[in-house]
């Protein structure tokens, strides 16, 4: 990478990292290169390993590196990932300008269209993918791991679908929905969710058929949706009391 010597008014922490991640973006450094080491950035941008270590750190935060430790280790870099803008989203959310009832809206619009397009891309490969992801869905006791189990039909049909910003989209939509889920639930509380309610989307998406796909995920999230509302209540109440 080419280290720039001027660099501005701003702090050089931040300078630092953003011609950092400029060359992560234009391809000058690759996923999983190793960036150079603290010294020869400090010793590129004439600048003290502190600042250095701070701007490495955002990079960190950001989800740009990935730190390594041992005698191997170092920044490495990360690949861009649409869960990358997940956090962004809830955080809106959990500070109420984001509500239930737009995020339902949002994905109404969005994942019958999403279902749809992924009809016209289907092959064996996403077939056996999205059969296996039915085959292990499950009400584990960890509610986690039961929303991660039953998120996965539709992120491979976001996948599928052959519009990356779709994708984004759906992976945003789906961690803010695992948040209300696990920050609601409580064990005993009724089931938002079975194991049985993607069987209608993925028979109409693996058979070539997008009108019925995005019918069948309509139908589906309507249903979905007023259990979310109700753990979203209770979610509320929750972090009202912390």
């Amino acid at each position: 990478m080419e280290f720039v010597q001027d660099i501005s008014n701003e702090p050089l922490s931040k300078v630092i990292m953003l011609h950092i991640k400029e060359a992560i973006l234009k391809g000058q450094i690759k996923f999983g290169d190793k960036i150079p080491s603290e010294r020869e950035l400090a010793e590129g941008f004439n600048v003290s390993r502190n600042m250095v270590r701070e701007a490495i750190r955002a990079l960190e935060m950001a989800g740009y590196l990935k730190i390594r430790q041992g005698p191997r280790g170092g920044a490495f870099v990360q690949e861009l990932s649409p869960d990358r803008f997940s956090t962004g989203f809830l955080d809106f959310y959990i500070a109420k300008k984001l509500t239930i009832e737009e995020l339902n809206k949002v994905r109404l619009h969005i994942e019958p269209e999403v279902a749809r397009l992924a009809a016209y891309n289907t092959d064996s490969n996403y077939t056996l993918r999205l059969h296996s992801a039915m085959a292990n869905e499950h009400m584990a006791d960890a509610i986690d791991d039961r929303v991660t189990s039953l998120s996965k039909v539709h992120l491979i049909l976001a996948e599928m679908c052959g519009n990356f910003f779709y994708e984004i989209l759906v992976n945003s939509l789906l961690s803010i929905t695992k948040e209300i889920i696990i920050a609601g639930y409580r064990k005993g509380d009724a089931i938002v969710h079975g194991t049985d309610q993607h069987t209608d989307i993925v028979k109409a998406v693996v058979e070539g058929e997008p009108d019925n796909a995005a019918k069948a995920m309509q139908d589906h999230l309507l249903k979905f949706s007023d259990g979310l509302v109700e753990l979203d209540k209770k979610f509320r109440q929750r972090i009202s009391f912390e």
